[in-house]
């Protein structure tokens, strides 16, 4: 956006010095219309980027809630995990296991 900012001043300069020239050099020729093309060009390509750059912010706010809900996702996973062979472990040891075999 800053790269197109210094070019769209040039225009508009180069415009408004062309609209303070006296009366016979006054005129609406192809170096203005190209000029006047020249400045709309820009201001729609600042728009552009300025959209592009609203979309791009937004889509990271995007991903860091997404980052977010999957760093609390995984710490509960993580707790879940911990509980799983911390607690409920030694209470799985503690249980007599013994291998039975049914028969029909």
């Amino acid at each position: 956006i800053e790269d197109k900012e210094n070019p769209l001043k040039v225009a508009q300069s180069r415009l408004e010095v062309r609209g303070h020239r006296p009366n016979v050099e006054l005129s609406r020729d192809p170096a203005q219309h190209r000029l006047v093309e020249e400045v709309h060009e820009l201001y729609n390509s600042v728009d552009q980027l300025h959209m592009k750059l609203r979309e791009s912010e937004n889509a990271l706010q995007h991903m860091l809630l997404v980052k977010s809900n999957l760093e609390q996702d995984l710490s509960v996973k993580n707790n879940s995990i911990f509980l799983d062979r911390e607690r409920c472990m030694s209470m799985r040891k503690s249980f007599p296991m013994a291998p039975r075999v049914v028969g029909y």
